[in-house]
Protein backbone atom coordinates (compact mmCIF):
# COMPACT_ATOMS: atom_id res chain seq x y z
CA UNK A 1 0.00 0.00 0.00
CA UNK A 2 1.37 3.42 -0.97
CA UNK A 3 0.92 6.04 1.76
CA UNK A 4 1.31 9.80 1.98
CA UNK A 5 4.37 10.66 4.08
CA UNK A 6 5.56 14.22 4.61
CA UNK A 7 7.86 13.92 7.61
CA UNK A 8 10.81 14.71 5.32
CA UNK A 9 10.38 16.84 2.21
CA UNK A 10 13.23 17.33 -0.26
CA UNK A 11 13.33 20.32 -2.62
CA UNK A 12 16.03 20.42 -5.33
CA UNK A 13 16.95 24.08 -5.92
CA UNK A 14 18.74 25.33 -9.03
CA UNK A 15 17.63 28.93 -8.36
CA UNK A 16 15.35 28.93 -11.40
CA UNK A 17 11.85 30.41 -11.29
CA UNK A 18 10.19 27.01 -10.98
CA UNK A 19 12.51 25.78 -8.23
CA UNK A 20 11.74 28.91 -6.20
CA UNK A 21 8.03 28.20 -6.72
CA UNK A 22 8.64 24.62 -5.56
CA UNK A 23 10.05 26.00 -2.31
CA UNK A 24 6.74 27.76 -1.64
CA UNK A 25 4.78 24.56 -2.20
CA UNK A 26 7.18 22.43 -0.18
CA UNK A 27 7.37 24.91 2.68
CA UNK A 28 3.58 25.13 2.83
CA UNK A 29 3.31 21.33 3.06
CA UNK A 30 6.02 21.19 5.73
CA UNK A 31 4.31 23.93 7.71
CA UNK A 32 0.93 22.22 7.69
CA UNK A 33 2.20 18.68 8.31
CA UNK A 34 5.05 19.70 10.65
CA UNK A 35 7.55 17.94 8.41
CA UNK A 36 11.28 18.53 8.05
CA UNK A 37 12.34 20.50 4.97
CA UNK A 38 15.57 19.97 3.03
CA UNK A 39 16.88 22.36 0.36
CA UNK A 40 19.33 20.65 -1.99
CA UNK A 41 21.55 22.27 -4.59
CA UNK A 42 23.59 20.07 -6.88
CA UNK A 43 26.65 21.64 -8.45
CA UNK A 44 26.69 20.17 -11.93
CA UNK A 45 30.38 19.95 -12.77
CA UNK A 46 29.64 20.32 -16.49
CA UNK A 47 27.44 23.41 -16.14
CA UNK A 48 28.72 24.82 -12.88
CA UNK A 49 29.02 28.42 -14.04
CA UNK A 50 26.01 28.51 -16.35
CA UNK A 51 23.47 31.19 -15.36
CA UNK A 52 23.84 30.66 -11.63
CA UNK A 53 25.86 33.76 -10.92
CA UNK A 54 25.69 37.01 -12.83
CA UNK A 55 28.00 38.22 -14.15
CA UNK A 56 29.45 34.78 -14.91
CA UNK A 57 32.90 34.51 -13.45
CA UNK A 58 35.55 31.83 -13.32
CA UNK A 59 35.38 30.10 -9.94
CA UNK A 60 36.85 26.90 -8.62
CA UNK A 61 34.49 24.23 -7.28
CA UNK A 62 35.05 25.28 -3.68
CA UNK A 63 34.02 28.85 -4.44
CA UNK A 64 30.96 27.67 -6.38
CA UNK A 65 29.83 25.51 -3.46
CA UNK A 66 30.36 28.43 -1.08
CA UNK A 67 28.28 30.75 -3.28
CA UNK A 68 25.53 28.14 -3.58
CA UNK A 69 25.54 27.61 0.17
CA UNK A 70 25.16 31.35 0.75
CA UNK A 71 22.22 31.56 -1.66
CA UNK A 72 20.54 28.54 -0.07
CA UNK A 73 21.08 30.01 3.39
CA UNK A 74 19.25 33.17 2.34
CA UNK A 75 16.38 31.14 0.90
CA UNK A 76 16.23 29.10 4.09
CA UNK A 77 16.06 32.29 6.16
CA UNK A 78 13.21 33.57 3.99
CA UNK A 79 11.32 30.28 4.40
CA UNK A 80 11.82 30.33 8.16
CA UNK A 81 10.47 33.86 8.39
CA UNK A 82 7.41 33.25 6.19
CA UNK A 83 6.45 29.69 7.12
CA UNK A 84 8.03 29.09 10.52
CA UNK A 85 9.96 26.12 9.10
CA UNK A 86 13.73 25.81 9.44
CA UNK A 87 15.09 24.06 6.33
CA UNK A 88 18.28 22.06 6.33
CA UNK A 89 20.74 22.87 3.55
CA UNK A 90 22.52 20.25 1.47
CA UNK A 91 25.15 20.87 -1.22
CA UNK A 92 26.23 18.07 -3.56
CA UNK A 93 28.41 17.85 -6.66
CA UNK A 94 27.66 15.60 -9.60
CA UNK A 95 24.70 14.65 -11.81
CA UNK A 96 21.61 16.53 -10.59
CA UNK A 97 19.11 13.72 -11.12
CA UNK A 98 21.37 11.10 -9.55
CA UNK A 99 22.21 13.26 -6.56
CA UNK A 100 18.57 14.16 -5.95
CA UNK A 101 17.53 10.50 -5.89
CA UNK A 102 20.57 9.56 -3.78
CA UNK A 103 19.84 12.26 -1.19
CA UNK A 104 16.17 11.25 -1.12
CA UNK A 105 17.27 7.75 -0.15
CA UNK A 106 19.83 9.02 2.38
CA UNK A 107 17.34 11.16 4.29
CA UNK A 108 14.41 8.77 3.72
CA UNK A 109 12.35 11.48 2.06
CA UNK A 110 8.61 10.95 1.81
CA UNK A 111 8.12 13.54 -0.92
CA UNK A 112 10.24 15.39 -3.47
CA UNK A 113 8.94 18.78 -4.60
CA UNK A 114 10.52 20.26 -7.71
CA UNK A 115 9.94 22.46 -10.72
CA UNK A 116 10.10 21.51 -14.36
CA UNK A 117 11.46 23.60 -17.20
CA UNK A 118 10.47 24.28 -20.79
CA UNK A 119 10.28 21.38 -23.17
CA UNK A 120 10.16 20.55 -26.87
CA UNK A 121 7.97 17.94 -28.61
CA UNK A 122 10.96 15.57 -28.64
CA UNK A 123 11.14 15.67 -24.85
CA UNK A 124 7.62 14.27 -24.65
CA UNK A 125 9.06 11.01 -25.97
CA UNK A 126 12.47 10.97 -24.34
CA UNK A 127 13.15 12.26 -20.84
CA UNK A 128 15.11 15.46 -21.28
CA UNK A 129 14.84 17.14 -17.90
CA UNK A 130 16.12 16.50 -14.42
CA UNK A 131 12.55 16.41 -13.09
CA UNK A 132 11.44 13.58 -15.35
CA UNK A 133 14.56 11.56 -14.57
CA UNK A 134 13.94 12.02 -10.87
CA UNK A 135 10.34 10.86 -11.25
CA UNK A 136 11.43 7.60 -12.88
CA UNK A 137 14.27 6.93 -10.44
CA UNK A 138 12.97 8.23 -7.13
CA UNK A 139 11.93 5.86 -4.36
CA UNK A 140 9.26 8.31 -3.18
CA UNK A 141 6.49 10.32 -4.86
CA UNK A 142 7.48 13.50 -6.68
CA UNK A 143 5.46 16.69 -6.92
CA UNK A 144 6.34 18.45 -10.17
CA UNK A 145 5.17 21.84 -11.37
CA UNK A 146 5.81 24.45 -14.02
CA UNK A 147 6.03 28.20 -13.63
CA UNK A 148 2.26 28.77 -13.88
CA UNK A 149 1.41 26.47 -10.96
CA UNK A 150 0.79 29.26 -8.47
CA UNK A 151 0.53 28.26 -4.84
CA UNK A 152 -2.93 28.68 -3.37
CA UNK A 153 -3.24 25.64 -1.13
CA UNK A 154 -4.81 22.29 -2.02
CA UNK A 155 -8.60 22.15 -1.88
CA UNK A 156 -9.59 20.18 -4.98
CA UNK A 157 -7.49 17.14 -5.86
CA UNK A 158 -8.04 15.37 -9.17
CA UNK A 159 -7.39 11.62 -9.15
CA UNK A 160 -7.70 10.15 -12.65
CA UNK A 161 -8.57 6.45 -12.79
CA UNK A 162 -8.27 4.23 -15.86
CA UNK A 163 -8.90 0.51 -16.27
CA UNK A 164 -5.27 -0.41 -15.55
CA UNK A 165 -4.62 -2.05 -12.18
CA UNK A 166 -1.69 0.24 -11.34
CA UNK A 167 -3.93 3.28 -11.73
CA UNK A 168 -5.65 2.46 -8.43
CA UNK A 169 -2.47 2.17 -6.36
CA UNK A 170 -2.67 5.92 -5.67
CA UNK A 171 -6.09 5.75 -4.01
CA UNK A 172 -4.95 5.36 -0.38
CA UNK A 173 -2.19 7.96 -0.86
CA UNK A 174 -4.67 10.48 -2.27
CA UNK A 175 -7.22 9.90 0.47
CA UNK A 176 -4.56 10.43 3.15
CA UNK A 177 -3.34 13.55 1.35
CA UNK A 178 -6.85 14.96 1.12
CA UNK A 179 -7.48 14.20 4.78
CA UNK A 180 -4.35 16.09 5.78
CA UNK A 181 -5.26 19.18 3.76
CA UNK A 182 -9.01 19.10 4.26
CA UNK A 183 -9.42 18.74 0.51
CA UNK A 184 -12.11 17.23 -1.69
CA UNK A 185 -11.14 14.50 -4.16
CA UNK A 186 -12.48 14.44 -7.69
CA UNK A 187 -12.08 10.85 -8.87
CA UNK A 188 -12.52 10.88 -12.62
CA UNK A 189 -12.82 7.68 -14.64
CA UNK A 190 -11.08 7.75 -18.01
CA UNK A 191 -12.53 5.56 -20.76
CA UNK A 192 -11.12 5.49 -24.28
CA UNK A 193 -13.06 5.22 -27.49
CA UNK A 194 -12.91 1.42 -27.37
CA UNK A 195 -13.81 1.06 -23.67
CA UNK A 196 -17.52 1.82 -23.69
CA UNK A 197 -18.32 -1.65 -22.38
CA UNK A 198 -16.19 -0.93 -19.27
CA UNK A 199 -18.40 1.88 -17.99
CA UNK A 200 -20.24 -0.33 -15.49
CA UNK A 201 -16.99 -1.65 -14.02
CA UNK A 202 -15.54 1.87 -13.85
CA UNK A 203 -18.59 3.15 -12.00
CA UNK A 204 -18.21 0.29 -9.51
CA UNK A 205 -14.55 1.19 -8.95
CA UNK A 206 -15.41 4.85 -8.37
CA UNK A 207 -18.16 3.87 -5.94
CA UNK A 208 -15.67 1.73 -3.98
CA UNK A 209 -13.23 4.64 -3.84
CA UNK A 210 -15.98 6.94 -2.56
CA UNK A 211 -16.96 4.45 0.14
CA UNK A 212 -13.34 3.92 1.21
CA UNK A 213 -12.77 7.69 1.51
CA UNK A 214 -15.98 8.09 3.51
CA UNK A 215 -14.46 5.89 6.24
CA UNK A 216 -12.06 8.77 6.98
CA UNK A 217 -14.63 11.51 6.31
CA UNK A 218 -13.02 12.53 3.02
CA UNK A 219 -15.48 13.68 0.36
CA UNK A 220 -15.11 12.22 -3.13
CA UNK A 221 -16.94 13.43 -6.21
CA UNK A 222 -16.98 10.98 -9.11
CA UNK A 223 -17.41 11.37 -12.84
CA UNK A 224 -16.74 9.21 -15.89
CA UNK A 225 -15.27 10.73 -19.05
CA UNK A 226 -16.13 8.56 -22.06
CA UNK A 227 -14.89 8.22 -25.64
CA UNK A 228 -11.58 9.94 -24.90
CA UNK A 229 -9.20 10.05 -27.85
CA UNK A 230 -6.46 11.39 -25.58
CA UNK A 231 -6.75 10.65 -21.85
CA UNK A 232 -4.11 13.22 -20.95
CA UNK A 233 -5.93 16.01 -22.76
CA UNK A 234 -9.18 14.92 -21.15
CA UNK A 235 -7.56 14.97 -17.71
CA UNK A 236 -5.96 18.40 -18.14
CA UNK A 237 -9.22 19.85 -19.44
CA UNK A 238 -11.06 18.35 -16.47
CA UNK A 239 -8.53 19.85 -14.04
CA UNK A 240 -9.12 23.26 -15.61
CA UNK A 241 -12.90 22.91 -15.73
CA UNK A 242 -13.35 22.28 -12.00
CA UNK A 243 -10.64 24.69 -10.85
CA UNK A 244 -8.53 21.97 -9.24
CA UNK A 245 -5.25 22.88 -7.57
CA UNK A 246 -3.51 19.47 -7.47
CA UNK A 247 -3.50 16.19 -9.39
CA UNK A 248 -2.20 12.75 -8.39
CA UNK A 249 -1.16 10.28 -11.09
CA UNK A 250 0.79 7.05 -11.43
CA UNK A 251 3.84 6.79 -13.65
CA UNK A 252 3.37 4.25 -16.42
CA UNK A 253 4.67 0.71 -16.31
CA UNK A 254 7.08 1.58 -19.14
CA UNK A 255 8.97 3.79 -16.72
CA UNK A 256 9.34 0.89 -14.31
CA UNK A 257 10.73 -1.37 -17.01
CA UNK A 258 13.13 0.99 -18.75
CA UNK A 259 14.04 3.59 -16.13
CA UNK A 260 14.38 6.12 -18.95
CA UNK A 261 10.89 6.59 -20.39
CA UNK A 262 7.62 7.79 -19.00
CA UNK A 263 4.48 6.81 -20.81
CA UNK A 264 2.86 9.51 -22.95
CA UNK A 265 -0.02 10.05 -20.50
CA UNK A 266 2.26 10.82 -17.55
CA UNK A 267 4.54 13.10 -19.54
CA UNK A 268 1.70 15.06 -21.09
CA UNK A 269 0.02 15.62 -17.73
CA UNK A 270 3.25 16.80 -16.10
CA UNK A 271 4.10 19.11 -18.99
CA UNK A 272 0.67 20.60 -19.63
CA UNK A 273 -1.01 20.77 -16.22
CA UNK A 274 -1.36 24.26 -14.80
CA UNK A 275 -1.38 22.84 -11.27
CA UNK A 276 1.20 20.72 -9.44
CA UNK A 277 1.16 17.00 -10.25
CA UNK A 278 2.24 14.30 -7.81
CA UNK A 279 3.60 11.31 -9.71
CA UNK A 280 3.80 7.96 -7.94
CA UNK A 281 5.67 4.88 -9.13
CA UNK A 282 3.82 1.56 -8.87
CA UNK A 283 4.83 -0.54 -5.88
CA UNK A 284 6.47 -3.88 -6.65
CA UNK A 285 5.68 -5.84 -3.50
CA UNK A 286 2.29 -6.07 -1.86
CA UNK A 287 1.19 -7.63 1.39
CA UNK A 288 -1.99 -9.57 1.94
CA UNK A 289 -3.35 -6.60 3.89
CA UNK A 290 -2.87 -4.32 0.90
CA UNK A 291 -5.31 -6.25 -1.24
CA UNK A 292 -8.23 -5.96 1.19
CA UNK A 293 -8.83 -2.21 1.24
CA UNK A 294 -10.06 -1.81 -2.31
CA UNK A 295 -10.13 -4.32 -5.18
CA UNK A 296 -7.25 -3.44 -7.46
CA UNK A 297 -6.03 -0.57 -5.32
CA UNK A 298 -2.71 -2.20 -4.57
CA UNK A 299 -2.10 -3.88 -7.85
CA UNK A 300 -3.83 -7.19 -7.18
Amino acid sequence: MIHFHSSKILIPVDFSETSLLAIKHGAFIAQLTKGDLFLLHVVNTHYASQNMFLPIVTLDMGEIETKASEKLAQLAADVSKEYGVNPQIIIKTGSPSSEVTNVAKEIDAGLIVMGTHGYSPVEELVIGSVALKVITKSVCPTMAMNSVAEHKGYHKIVMPIDMGVNSRQKVNFTIELAKKFGAVIHAVGLLGTDEGSDQGEMETILKQIKELAAETSVIVHTEVLKNLKNRATGTVNYIDSIGADLAVIMTDQDAELSGFFLGPYSQQIIHHSKVPVIAIKPANIFSAEDTTSLPGTSGS
